[in-house]
């Protein structure tokens, strides 16, 4: 199955790279960049390169032509790449593989990166007060507690432009101490181009990530007297470099899958001792636990419990509940009987009820005084000033 989707790639590549400036090309570009299928088949061949010996070279040189094509959507379908060719080129220089092909890929990546116009950008400006920025404008910094040669002054002090140290190949071959450094700067320029790669490609990166910082190590509880798979030598900026991976990740698809991906990088910049790498990896684990979203509320159950001006409803009391009198003919229909003995019970409980009778009497500055006897009677209160003084009598 690999194998034919492979060769079918590889062919209908070759027929289209004849004329390069043809509608073909665009249509090609868009077909392939959304095959999810030719996308894990090509990763396949590449990190099992043992097994498809025959198609490894063909796709790394097709690789190395589409990212070398002006075609953005082309370059962008061998940039997803960047993780796997990363890995099966350290995998091989730690087991002493010619890997010729592969290094010249990758020193072409960043070699056509450099000299892009549309590379990612090489160097930054710290902010400052004196500068404008998205955040604020200098016409509106108050100077009142410092006069303006101060801030001048002050500003000149912090304007810093940062600039990315750029890494010289000049050998024909890469040497070991620039191995690293190579594959740093590569997965950089992957990060720069990753909002723009399929979500789809997602998960297969962070599993090779999790290969490159797990590889080596025995797993926890395994018994196995197997000698594990060669363990590969990282560097922690690499290791930085994929915690801005991983971070992506969370919120672009698999968040399960890269939180568990940097758990796995944690542990190996802590066997590491890589205090910049260790520091990172804590930062963002950190963050994401403290930014977890609370658990919403049921709108069903919340919308039941809530009462606004518009859904309440005053509830008639039993003295507006009007009585039903019998007919005079003394037929009632059926249910009469409930609804007269109703009646009654509602016609005593207005009789005997003195609440109407004691509203009736009620007038403003009045006292009302219900007798033993049952009477109601009121009593006119005396002025405020009058009740004050005998208040204050009382209390002496």
């Amino acid at each position: 199955m690999t194998d034919g989707i492979v060769s079918e790639w590889l062919a209908e590549w070759n027929n289209v790279s004849q004329d390069p400036h043809s509608e073909k090309v665009s249509d090609f570009a868009e077909s392939v960049l959304v095959n999810e299928d030719l996308f894990q088949a090509i990763t396949h061949v590449l990190e099992e390169n043992e097994r498809f010996r025959p198609l490894y070279g063909d796709v790394i040189a097709t690789l190395f032509a589409l990212y070398r094509s002006p075609e953005k959507k082309l370059r962008l379908f061998a940039a997803q790449f960047i993780p796997s060719l990363i890995y099966v080129y350290l995998h091989q220089i730690h087991t002493q593989k010619k890997c010729i092909a592969l290094e010249t890929l990758l020193r072409g990546i960043y070699e056509f990166e450099s000299s892009s116009d549309d590379g990612p950008p090489t160097g930054f400006r710290i902010p400052n007060v004196n500068l404008p920025s998205i955040y604020h404008d200098p016409g509106g910094v108050s100077t009142s507690w410092v006069s303006d040669s101060d801030l001048d002054r002050l500003n000149a002090r912090t304007v810093k432009e940062i600039t990315r140290p750029t890494l010289v190949l000049s050998d024909e071959r890469i040497r070991a101490p620039q191995r690293l450094p190579l594959c740093t700067e590569v997965w950089w320029i992957f990060n720069y181009r990753l909002p723009d790669l399929p979500k789809a490609s997602v998960p297969m990166q962070l599993k090779t990530i999790s290969k490159l910082v797990t590889q080596g190590f025995h797993q926890a509880g395994s018994q196995s007297r197997i000698q594990p798979p060669i363990r590969i030598v990282l560097s922690s900026k690499l290791l930085i470099e994929m915690v801005h991976t991983v971070f992506f990740s969370v919120y672009n698809g698999a968040p399960t899958l890269a939180e568990q991906t940097l758990e796995e990088m944690s542990l190996r910049a802590e066997h590491q001792l890589w205090a910049d790498a260790m520091l990172v990896c804590n930062a963002v684990r950190d963050y994401l636990k403290s930014s977890e979203l609370p658990v919403q509320v049921e709108v069903s159950s919340f919308k039941k419990s809530i009462i606004t001006n518009a859904s309440f409803r005053t509830k008639k009391l039993p003295d507006d509940i009007p009585i039903v009198e019998a007919d005079n003919t003394g037929h009632e229909e059926s249910g009469s009987g409930e609804t007269s003995a109703l009646s009654a019970g509602l016609a005593s409980f207005k009789s005997k009820s003195k609440i109407p009778h004691i509203l009736a009497k009620m007038k403003r500055n009045s006292v009302v005084v219900i007798t033993e006897e049952g009477d109601v009677e009121t009593i006119a209160s005396p002025p405020s000033s009058e009740r004050k003084k005998s208040i204050d009598a009382t209390a002496v």
